[in-house]
């Protein structure tokens, strides 16, 4: 059977101190009963001795035709006294304990002419004292033999372990100790662990947001060493990341934008030129640098432009991409939410969601999009009713300036930057871009995380 702990870090502290608590309650009790009890039996065997002794004093003044009203006066369910030939303890062997008892016996006897006999017994019953609710029972009695002056010995039998107080309110006294430490531990533990842990809670938030693409302000330093330590070691990784990202979409940007210059002087000097099958070939290559320089420059510049996330209708964004579309005369359809809530970068969001439908319904004709909203993702299909792709290309079209149509044309095959252009910006929001072929077509899949702030109607 598999052990459940609790997933928070504020549930496996309190429950480990809850069970430490439980274990030094049942500890200090244990240690509490074990010294009551050996407290107990030295103060019933200090009362049965003198008991014993008082008797004997008293028998010894009185006429010998009342020993036996006295012995009956002093005796009682825990004090059996009896008088005899022989002593009860016969057999005995005292040991240390044993001579003890007899030494304090003789002395308060006097010294008797036979030294007493003492012998500790065990006892396997039950005892119940009238009026006292219920005593725990002693397991242990004392038998005592004291010889009186005409030689008749007189016995005693006495429990040496019983409680002063009912065994019922002992462990209710322990059960209401045990559960205001609890109460108190708890209480603790979660102003504590939830004060230590807030600045974890914090990182974590702004992990989550820096992995959506996010602009975060740097974390502020606070808690014990070890809390500090992460969060200064996040705030070093995101200035470094984003000093990086904004360093390469920079340079990517400025040989974008130097590569015009050299591009329209080519175009110029191929113009001059008499041969016109080489002059068409040179123009075509030209256009199609200055095509894939000026998606290279968008896609830098949106990136550079470090739009803000903003909470948006994700649905009605579907929609307004799938009229677009089908202004331009392409069909599409859409299913799923009417209402979809979601934190992101509108604009690079429509870029992502136009290339992906727009690739659909240029190599499947038609396209289906869906909306759907799990416990932990957004996901949204997009279904064409093409041809589909060969397994081993599902993966690889993602490349840029990877093309499947076979022509080379950018007009019929594209730049093959739409699906990898996609799948940055869709993982740029924490999330991922899947193909796979269906019964009839490809279907693409984006996976988005769900964020607490978002909400579905």
């Amino acid at each position: 059977m598999s052990l459940h702990l609790p997933r928070s870090l504020v549930g496996r502290l309190g429950l480990l101190l809850v069970i430490t608590v439980v274990c030094a309650q049942a500890i200090g009790v244990a240690i509490f009963m074990s010294e009551t009890s050996q407290l107990h039996r030295a103060l019933a065997r200090t009362q049965a001795v003198d008991r014993m002794a008082t008797l004997v004093r008293v028998i010894d003044a009185a006429p010998p035709s009342s020993r036996g009203d006295i012995i009956q006066a002093f005796g009682s369910r825990l004090h059996r006294y009896s008088a005899s030939d022989t002593p009860l303890a016969a057999d005995a062997v005292m040991g240390e304990q044993e001579q003890q008892v007899a030494l304090r016996l003789r002395r308060l006897t006097k010294n008797r002419l036979h030294d007493p006999r003492i012998a500790l017994v065990e006892r396997n019953h039950d005892a119940e004292d009238e009026g006292t609710g219920g005593l725990v029972a002693s397991q242990q009695a004392l038998q005592m033999s004291v010889q009186l002056r005409d030689g008749i010995w007189l016995n005693d039998e006495a429990p040496l372990q019983r409680l002063m107080l009912p065994a019922v309110n002992v462990a209710d006294v322990w059960l209401y100790i045990l559960a205001g430490s609890v109460a108190a531990m708890i209480a603790v533990v979660l102003f504590v662990v939830r004060w230590i842990t807030r600045p974890l809670t914090t990182l974590a938030e702004a992990a989550d947001r820096v992995g959506r693409g996010e602009t975060v302000e740097l974390l502020s330093v606070r808690g014990p060493y070890e809390v500090t330590h992460t969060v200064t070691a996040f705030n070093v990784m995101q200035r470094r990341l984003s000093r990086f990202m904004s360093d390469r979409l920079m340079m990517l940007a400025a040989i974008s934008h130097d590569l015009r210059t050299p591009m329209t002087a080519a175009r110029l000097r191929a113009e001059m030129i008499e041969d016109v099958e080489v002059r068409d070939a040179i123009v075509r290559s030209l256009t199609e640098m200055q095509h894939i320089t000026e998606s290279t420059l968008l896609f830098a510049r949106d990136e550079t432009l470090s739009e803000e996330s903003r909470a948006i209708d994700l649905a009605s964004l579907v929609e307004a991409v799938a009229d677009d579309l089908a202004a331009t005369g392409q069909h599409i359809t859409i299913a799923g939410h009417d209402h979809l809530h979601y934190c992101c970068r509108p604009a690079l969001m429509r870029r992502a969601l136009s290339n992906l439908m727009s690739n659909a319904t240029k190599y499947g004709k038609r396209a289906c999009v869906a909306l759907q909203l799990t416990e932990e993702h957004v996901r949204i299909r997009i279904d064409d009713e093409g041809p589909g792709l060969p397994q081993d290309q599902l993966e690889k079209v993602f490349e840029p300036f990877v093309r499947i149509e076979p022509s080379r044309n950018s007009e019929t095959g594209g730049l093959g930057l739409g699906l990898s252009i996609a799948r940055t910006i869709i993982r740029a929001h924490g999330g991922d871009v899947r193909l796979s072929n269906l019964a009839s077509g490809l279907r693409a899949e984006i996976i988005l995380p769900r964020e607490r702030r978002q909400g579905a109607t």
